[in-house]
């Protein structure tokens, strides 16, 4: 069995989803439902800086690319995305 803890934004409760994903749609003890997204997931990201992209070395442009069609983020590649999205090279929504 998957543990996974998550918060109700509604009424704070805490509780266990019992799940193997930890993304998608929950409902919580006080009938509350609401969406959560795993931190590894990206949903609806582009790359809006092109020229900057482009300046990545071309292994690192295909990891960004596999990551943004997979909509996962392996834990070694974390760092790097999140520093595309700080500098605004690639957008997630």
């Amino acid at each position: 069995m998957y543990v996974n803890r998550v918060k109700c934004p509604v009424c704070g409760v805490e509780f266990d989803t019992g799940r193997k994903e930890f993304s998608g749609v929950v409902t919580c003890p006080n009938g509350h439902t609401f969406t959560v997204i795993d931190s590894n997931t990206v949903i609806d990201c582009e790359i809006r800086d092109w020229d900057r992209f482009a300046k990545l070395p071309p292994s690192m442009q295909n990891a960004v690319i596999e990551i943004i069609q997979s909509g996962k983020i392996p834990e070694d590649m974390q760092t790097l995305m999140r520093r595309l999205r700080e500098a605004g090279i690639v957008v997630c929504t």
